[in-house]
């Protein structure tokens, strides 16, 4: 019941904090695009791993990728925190509403990135504040939910796991609005 009435206060306020967001919409594909935003969800190494090697295939394409994730326990395993170009939060980083507090989730959500994009597979509390709250152009996610704040909605079957839906964003990335991706598909 409690964390029902949380969950509720939380969009409540996120929807408040929404309606002062000021950013410039400008849809981007992965040729026009040059620093992109990941934000995931780290609930094991399977996860990280699956999102690393997604950005290292967005860093291939010559962009400049950051990273930021939420860890669901109070102390982040030091595996997660050596890898440049990726910060964690953790429950410690967020307010009783669920919103991240933290230094680095603030600097995340004012970058200004071309394409954010939210990998996770279910609705987190604090990925909902950071992809909301991002001045992003470009907003792509994987979930849709009520009031998501995504211009673009890639959605998968969920027990294809991870890296496919990261394939999948990709995919979709290359060749949406791009007049120089292939005709065939």
């Amino acid at each position: 019941m409690f964390d029902n009435y949380k969950y509720k206060m939380s969009l409540k306020e996120l929807e408040k904090q929404a309606k002062f967001l000021k950013r410039q919409r400008q849809m981007h594909n992965l040729t026009t695009a040059r620093r992109v935003g990941i934000i995931f969800y780290l609930s094991s190494s399977k996860e990280f791993d699956a999102m690393l090697e997604f950005k290292g295939m967005l860093q291939q394409k010559n962009l400049w990728v950051e990273a930021m994730g939420y860890f669901p326990d109070k102390e982040i395993p030091q595996l997660y925190t050596l890898q440049p170009g990726v910060s964690i939060i953790s429950k410690n980083d967020i307010n009783w509403y669920g919103k991240p507090i933290s230094l680095i989730s603030n600097d995340f959500v004012q970058k200004d990135f071309d394409i954010l994009i939210d990998i996770s597979q279910e609705e987190i509390v604090p990925l909902r504040w950071l992809a909301t709250l991002s001045k992003a152009k470009f907003k792509v996610g994987a979930l849709n939910y009520f009031n998501n704040p995504f211009d673009l909605m890639v959605t998968t079957n969920k027990l294809k796991g991870l890296p496919y839906l990261t394939s999948q964003i990709f995919k979709t990335l290359e060749v949406f609005n791009n007049r120089f991706a292939e005709q065939e598909l």
